[in-house]
């Protein structure tokens, strides 16, 4: 980095302390863009910037006073001599401004390498600078994007170093593919909900997730979705609605593709299920044949039953023997009965995240309860810049991975 100040400077510290509206922004980025010795100057100071921010305050060392005191006025009566180390001429202002900055980068250089005294608790400037040297390698232009401030500001925030040193944060996040799922943003945002975090978290998710079959049924688009009506998860709960379900007489009816194409339409008329398929028969050879059976003629009467018809996929489940002994758990029955796996599928997200081959060792260990319930996680699903913050190797070398 070039120690002297350049006409610019001031405008890029504007940049750096944020000070920039959102236009002034744009207009400055553009600028960068197209000036690559403005990106380059732009890219140095904000890599000292983030040195002076690591390092935090030092103290000085107790005769760097009077040092200073003895050195101006050497300098001052050379000067008053008409001295100079250039031929007499005074220093020029920017020269001096520039050789502070260089001063001010060897000191900081001095702090990294050892100068500051030891004993300052976890907050102290060797401990600080030895973390960042072992896990946390100095952020580069490569790490984020130029004008992705609020990603290097995540970077740099107390956030994103209490979130890195949470024990189980960092269990969950130096998985490649969990942080692959959280860079989600419209999970992380789902996640801001307290009501659904804990669902998530919750003993019955944990129970349904850690059945295959039941996973199997969550995790597809088409069936899955049905998990996010109330109604939907009461009915598989209930053993009746279940031994309806999986009548042979029944499931010999659904196998015909126009009798369980006309059950699944009659049966979307909540509450009059039975009375639109009547309607349709005269002109619906399947709904005529479907009509035929007493089994499914029983099941368009039954709400709860026509729940589950109403939606196609999940309906062909019941000839999954996996999945109907998985329903016939009274452990499993419970835990679709509950609220928290209304709540915790309620949010498509959630629901992909939860049933993921990623995410189901997290959450059915326990781990993903037990990060989201810490203070450093909270706080680091609350930015929007967590996401893409995730994705960055700056993010990875500070999980070791």
């Amino acid at each position: 980095m070039n120690p002297f100040p350049t006409k610019n400077d001031e405008l890029f510290q504007a940049a750096l302390d944020g000070e920039m509206s959102p236009e002034e922004r744009i207009e400055f980025e553009k600028w960068l863009e197209g000036d690559a010795h403005a990106r380059e100057r732009f890219e140095s100071m904000q890599r000292l910037t983030s040195i002076v921010e690591e390092v935090g305050l030092v103290a000085p060392p107790p005769d760097l006073a009077a040092a200073t005191a003895r050195a101006i006025s050497l300098r001052n009566t050379r000067a008053g001599r008409g001295e100079s180390s250039r031929g007499g001429r005074v220093m020029a202002r920017g020269a001096m401004i520039g050789l502070a900055a260089a001063a001010a980068v060897v000191l900081v250089t001095i702090s990294i390498t050892g100068y500051p005294p030891i004993g300052r608790g976890t907050e102290g400037t060797i401990g600080q600078a030895n973390r960042y040297q072992a896990q946390q390698p100095q952020m580069s232009a490569s790490d984020v994007k130029l004008g992705d401030m609020g990603v290097q500001e995540f970077l740099q925030s107390d956030v994103f170093d209490r979130l890195i040193k949470d024990e189980n944060a960092r269990k969950l996040l130096s998985d490649a593919s969990v942080r692959a799922m959280l860079a989600d943003g419209t999970l992380t945002r789902s996640l801001r909900d307290q009501s659904l975090s804990r669902a998530v978290s919750d003993d019955a998710v944990r129970q349904l997730m850690s059945n295959e079959a039941i996973r199997r049924v969550v995790a597809n688009d088409a069936s899955g979705r049905a998990f996010a009506d109330a109604a939907v998860l009461r009915a598989l709960a209930d053993g009746a609605t279940v031994r309806a379900l999986t009548n042979p007489a029944l499931q010999k009816a659904l196998q015909d593709q126009g009798v369980a194409k006309a059950v699944n339409d009659a049966a979307q008329v909540k509450g009059a299920s039975l009375e639109a398929a009547k309607k349709a028969a005269n002109n619906d050879a399947g709904m005529a044949r479907a009509l035929r059976e007493p089994a499914l003629v029983s099941a368009l009467r039954n709400d709860a039953i026509a729940s589950v018809l109403a939606n196609e996929a999940l309906a062909k489940q019941f000839a999954d023997p996996a999945f109907v002994t998985a329903l016939k758990d009274p452990a499993i029955s419970a835990a679709l009965g509950s609220q928290a796996a209304a709540r915790a599928f309620s949010a498509d997200a959630l629901r992909k995240a939860v049933s993921s081959d990623a995410m189901r060792q997290a959450v059915t260990s326990g781990l993903f309860s037990r990060a989201l319930s810490s203070e450093a996680m909270t706080r680091a699903v609350q930015s929007d810049a967590l996401p893409r913050a995730m994705m960055t190797p700056k993010f990875a070398a500070a999980l070791g991975n």
